[in-house]
């Protein structure tokens, strides 16, 4: 009986002593830190986004003897459930300069008039506010050409045509409110019936463009 009580006293004197040391740490004057294992300031923001910018479009095989350079511009609306994933609709248009005799244009002012509208899907690489991403989808748009250029004298016309964007770009946001964008695209061609030419359209005969844009996520 001794013993049991004996050791039922040793246990709480032991009980005591860990309840103590407890209330005493950490000892007076140091500090512990806290570390944040899981923080969301380095993290992409999701939801509705819009961009607006302007870049360069040129066209690509046997597209480019006859249309030289020009620029592109768009707006983009879009939707990031996840920081991984998003869909966009855009605007696209572009300028260029019918160049038949590669004389460096017929004369000043935009030959060739595009406009275009498009859906994709985008998906990123990282879930930061630095994100790479890749994107592709399906587009249409139309060709304006100017009116003295159209007709069997040089062959060009006006045209609707699909076409599969293909994309890669790089999106960062500042702040909370605004992102900047820069994409690259390779849009593949369903038809280039608005310029003369002698080949079979392939996957090589496309348009390339390039584009910074800047708007904000909300």
């Amino acid at each position: 009986m001794k013993a049991l009580v004996f050791s039922g006293l040793c246990m709480a004197a032991l009980w005591g002593g860990v309840a103590g040391a407890q209330e005493d740490y950490p000892p007076p004057g140091m500090e512990v830190e806290t570390v944040e294992l899981d923080t969301r300031e380095n993290r992409a923001d999701t939801g509705i986004y819009a961009l607006v910018g302007g870049g360069a479009e040129a066209y690509t095989g046997q597209l480019a003897p006859s249309v030289n350079p020009g620029l592109s511009y768009g707006a983009t609306l879009g939707l990031r459930p996840s920081g991984y994933f998003g869909v966009e609709l855009g605007y696209s248009g572009g300028l260029s300069d019918i160049d038949p005799g590669g004389d460096g244009g017929i004369s000043d002012g935009a030959d060739l008039i595009r406009n275009g509208g498009q859906a994709v899907v985008v998906g990123s690489f990282t879930d930061t506010r630095l994100q790479p991403y890749v994107l592709t989808g399906i587009g249409i748009e139309t060709f304006n050409v100017r009116d003295d250029l159209r007709g069997e004298t040089l062959g060009f016309s006006d045209d609707t045509s699909g076409y599969v964007p293909a994309g890669i770009g790089m999106r960062y946001q500042v702040g909370k409110l605004i992102t900047a964008d820069a994409r690259a695209n390779y849009n593949i061609l369903f038809d280039q019936d608005f310029v003369p030419t002698t080949l079979d359209p392939g996957v090589g005969d496309g348009r390339v463009s390039f584009l910074l844009s800047l708007g904000g996520t909300y």
